[in-house]
């Protein structure tokens, strides 16, 4: 038929030959080379004057320093760090245990003497970020 025709004339066609986009199969999926998918250290930081949709105007995002892996976890104000501390252990000490290192900024919750102590008896290293200018 026609359409037999037409790849045998493409096929056998230089010019056609030449301006052909090049088909490449998708590699397979690969693992990553880290022996775990979700890593011990972990940077925390909220995401504040958000609309009020259901009483939450706040994020607290976790995000796993190695893979990327990010947790968005709804608060709303006012929070003290054991509320903070309360939803962290839920959502994400829950799936992946107690974290080697945070990295967090200067926040109110992550220089309470709640989280650093609550966090100093599990072995979790606090580390703080620099401001960002």
């Amino acid at each position: 038929g026609m359409k037999k025709d037409i790849k045998q004339y493409v096929d056998q066609c230089y010019v056609c030959q030449q301006n052909k986009v090049q088909r490449y199969l998708r590699p397979a999926v690969t693992t990553l080379l880290y022996s775990q998918p979700y890593s011990e250290d972990i940077s925390m930081d909220f995401v504040e004057g958000l609309p009020r949709p259901k009483g939450f105007d706040t994020i607290l995002v976790v995000v796993d320093r190695l893979s990327k892996y990010a947790h968005f976890i709804t608060l709303g104000h006012p929070f003290s760090a054991k509320i903070v501390a309360m939803v962290f252990i839920k959502e994400v000490v829950h799936l992946h245990g107690y974290p080697r290192s945070i990295v967090s900024d200067r926040g109110r919750v992550f220089l309470s003497h709640f989280w650093q102590e609550l966090f100093r008896l599990q072995g979790t290293q606090l580390k703080r970020s620099t401001t960002y200018h």
